[in-house]
C-alpha cells in the first residue's frame, strides 16, 4: 500500500512529458506594410497561461532560443519568438566582402531597425489579444494580462527600451506597460554609473539582467578594457532603481552567443545554459505566475560557485 501511494504521488507531481504545440506563422502589419514571422509554443493543456515574447539578437530568427523555450514551456508558459525583417539572418546571408558584410551589419543595427523591432513586439502583443487561434495553437489560452518580454543582444535593446529606458535622460517614449516583467540577456549601456542611472533609473517593473565574464570580452583583452566592457554589460542593472525587483546574474565563463539560447552540446557551455534556464524559469514563475516558492528560491538561485548574483 505504501509503495502504491508513493507511486501515485510521484505520478501526480511529475510534469507532463507531452510536447508543446508549436505553430509558425507570418503576421501582416497592414499599416506598416510589414510581415512579421512568429513561432508560437504553447504548453499542453486547456487553461489560460502567461506568455513571453522573445526578440533575438542581430541575425536571429524565430528558430533561435530553443533552450530557453523548452524550459519556459515546461513551466507552463507560452513563448512567442519573433523574426525581425531587416535585422534577421539576411544580414549575414549570401557572399560578401568583409567591407560589404560590415555595411550590412551597420544597416542591421541602425536606429530605424531598432524602432521597427519595437513596433514588431507591440504589433505581436496586439495580435495575441485579437486572434482566437493560429493553426493548431489556441491563442485564446494566452493570458494577455500576464505578458513578459525577453531578448538577447539587439533583442535586449528592445527589452530595455520597452521597459522604460530614457535615452535623453528625460522621458521614456517607447515604454509598453502591458509587460509585467522583463529579462535582458547580453545587453549594453553606458559604463558610467551616473549615465546609466539617467537612462535606466525610471524602469519600475521586474527586470533580470544576465551577462557573463566573456560577454563581448576577448581572452586577450587588457584588464581595463575587460572591466569597461563588463560595466557596459551590467549597466542596465546598475542604473535601474533599487526597488526590490531588479537582479543581475553574472555567469562565469559565458560568452555572448551562449545567451542566444540555441542548443550547445559541449559540456561546459551546456551546463551554463542549464543554469540560465533554471534561473530564468524561476524568474517567470515568480513574477508571472506568482509562485511563492519560486520567489524564495530567487534569494539563493541554483547558480555555479563562481557565478555572481545581485538583487536590489
Amino acid at each position: 500500500m505504501k509503495a502504491a501511494l508513493t507511486c501515485l504521488a510521484l505520478t501526480v507531481a511529475a510534469p507532463s512529458l507531452a510536447a508543446p504545440v508549436q505553430c509558425d506563422a507570418v503576421w501582416r502589419d497592414g499599416p506598416r506594410g510589414r510581415d512579421v514571422p512568429v513561432r508560437i509554443d504553447l504548453p499542453v493543456g486547456k487553461t489560460k497561461v502567461p506568455a513571453v515574447i522573445w526578440s533575438p539578437g542581430l541575425g536571429g530568427t524565430r528558430g533561435n532560443a530553443s533552450r530557453w523555450v523548452a524550459a519556459w514551456t515546461a513551466a507552463g508558459l507560452a513563448v512567442i519568438r519573433l523574426e525581425h525583417p531587416g535585422s534577421d539572418a539576411s544580414v549575414y546571408r549570401g557572399p560578401a566582402t568583409p567591407e560589404e558584410r560590415q555595411a550590412k551589419v551597420r544597416a542591421g543595427i541602425a536606429p530605424e531597425q531598432l524602432i521597427a523591432r519595437i513596433a514588431d513586439v507591440g504589433f505581436v502583443a496586439d495580435e495575441l489579444a485579437r486572434r482566437p487561434r493560429e493553426g493548431a495553437c489556441d491563442l485564446a489560452r494566452i493570458d494577455s494580462d500576464h505578458l513578459a518580454l525577453a531578448g538577447h543582444s539587439m533583442g535586449a535593446w528592445v527589452v530595455q527600451a520597452m521597459a522604460g529606458q530614457r535615452p535623453d535622460g528625460e522621458q521614456a517614449p517607447l515604454i509598453d506597460r502591458r509587460f509585467r516583467a522583463f529579462i535582458a540577456m547580453s545587453t549594453t549601456g553606458p559604463a558610467d554609473p551616473a549615465a546609466a542611472k539617467a537612462q535606466f533609473g525610471g524602469i519600475g517593473r521586474p527586470l533580470l539582467v544576465i551577462t557573463g565574464s566573456m560577454d563581448g570580452v576577448s581572452a586577450k583583452a587588457a584588464p581595463d578594457v575587460a572591466a569597461s566592457e563588463r560595466a557596459r554589460r551590467a549597466s542596465l542593472f546598475t542604473g535601474a532603481p533599487a526597488d526590490g525587483r531588479k537582479a543581475l546574474a553574472f555567469i562565469e565563463g559565458a560568452g555572448h552567443m551562449l545567451f542566444a539560447g540555441d542548443t550547445i552540446k559541449t559540456p561546459a557551455p551546456a551546463d551554463m545554459q542549464a543554469r540560465v534556464a533554471r534561473l530564468t524559469t524561476l524568474w517567470w514563475r515568480h513574477w508571472l505566475r506568482g509562485e511563492t516558492r519560486a520567489g524564495k528560491a530567487l534569494s539563493n538561485p541554483p547558480l555555479g560557485k563562481a557565478d555572481q548574483w545581485q538583487r536590489k
